[in-house]
């Protein structure tokens, strides 16, 4: 496990540990840059698409993670059987199915030669 823990190590904590000093230095691509401390992130705090893009960010990570469990939950609840369960197996399913067949006819319509075009 030691190969693979210093890899992972290596991989995982290189990046963020450079991430976090390009991101008090104003460096651009080719050329080394000056250590400007925290200024990169007051700039941020006072931008609002900067701001916009954090809320945004949070909102989905939020609803990404709520969503998450409740299809876990209701995978956990489906599980089991009881009256009507196949129905409603079928209906949670159903967003997952209908994407596939519509592409599927759609891309039948394209390729299929049509004699009233």
């Amino acid at each position: 496990m030691l190969p693979a823990g210093v890899l992972l190590l290596l991989f995982l904590t290189y990046p963020l540990g450079l991430g976090t000093w390009l991101g008090f230095t104003d460096a651009k691509i080719g050329r080394a840059g000056q250590w400007v401390g925290i200024e990169n992130f007051q700039f941020l705090i006072g931008d609002s698409v900067a701001r916009l893009s954090l809320f945004n960010t949070l909102f989905y990570t939020i609803v990404r993670a709520c969503s998450s469990l409740s299809s876990a939950m209701a995978g956990l609840i489906l599980n089991r059987t009881f009256r009507s369960s196949s129905f409603i197996r079928a209906i949670v399913l159903l967003p997952f199915i209908v994407p596939t067949a519509l592409s599927a006819i759609a891309f039948w319509w394209i390729s299929t030669p049509s004699s009233r075009w």
